[in-house]
């Protein structure tokens, strides 16, 4: 009979943390299966409660406190137009702190006009590296970083240009290489048109190395 106590003993012991993990991952599924642009913290206490969490709202109302059934407790946040409802906090959130920056100060250029290189051959060179147009009109994006692709394979920095009112406002993005032999200079290149001397293609609303940094500039919509 000992023995039973003793085998029971070490499955509650062993129990117990995967329960309290599978709480907070049961909660984590719960946030990650609904979405709510303008939900508040009053709102989601609400609905957490509905489905059977112990909720309520920090006194602040910055949070919501939820205390799981193994003793643990977490905070959320609203989300506002994120995925899911909220990020989960081990310890409460506090407003002290202040924004938090993401992206460098250098990494996304407003309104920058760039020097146009004049070396003939370094134009020949480019122009002729890939066969235009690189992707049917219309589809520069992924033209683009076909560009970028092709050109660092030849050791070349590679910046991207683009103009969110381009192209009838459907937005227009295209590459600029640089010169290596005049740094600082550059060659504009259109992935349809080819190599460009217009100088509009030298001046642009934004520019930057990785092409990741448009999706922090392209705004997210959400229909009503």
């Amino acid at each position: 009979m000992k023995g039973y106590k003793v085998i029971i003993l070490m499955l509650l012991i062993l129990y117990s943390p995967v329960c309290r993990a599978s709480e907070e991952n049961d909660l984590w599924l719960l946030l990650s299966s609904y979405e709510d642009i303008g939900i508040t913290t009053k709102d989601l206490a609400f609905f957490l409660v509905t489905h059977g969490y112990n909720a309520e709202p920090a006194s602040n109302q910055s949070y919501v406190t939820v205390k799981l059934k193994g003793g643990n407790e977490v905070y959320i946040t609203p989300n506002g137009a994120s995925p899911r409802l909220g990020d989960l906090w081990m310890t409460p959130p506090t407003t002290e702190t202040g924004p938090i920056k993401v992206i460098s100060n250098d990494a996304i250029r407003i309104n920058i006009t760039y020097a146009q290189t004049s070396d003939t051959e370094f134009i020949k060179t480019i122009s002729r590296y890939t066969i235009f147009p690189v992707t049917p009109l219309g589809m520069c994006y992924d033209g683009s970083q076909k560009l970028e692709n092709a050109y660092k394979s030849l050791g070349d920095k590679v910046i991207f240009l683009y103009d969110p009112s381009g192209f009838a406002s459907q937005g227009h993005i295209w590459v600029a290489v640089e010169d290596k032999a005049h740094p600082d200079t550059w060659l504009a290149v259109d992935s349809y048109y080819g190599a460009m001397t217009d100088p509009e293609y030298y001046t642009a609303p934004y520019s930057f190395t990785d092409f990741k940094y448009l999706d922090s500039i392209n705004p997210k919509w959400r229909l009503a």
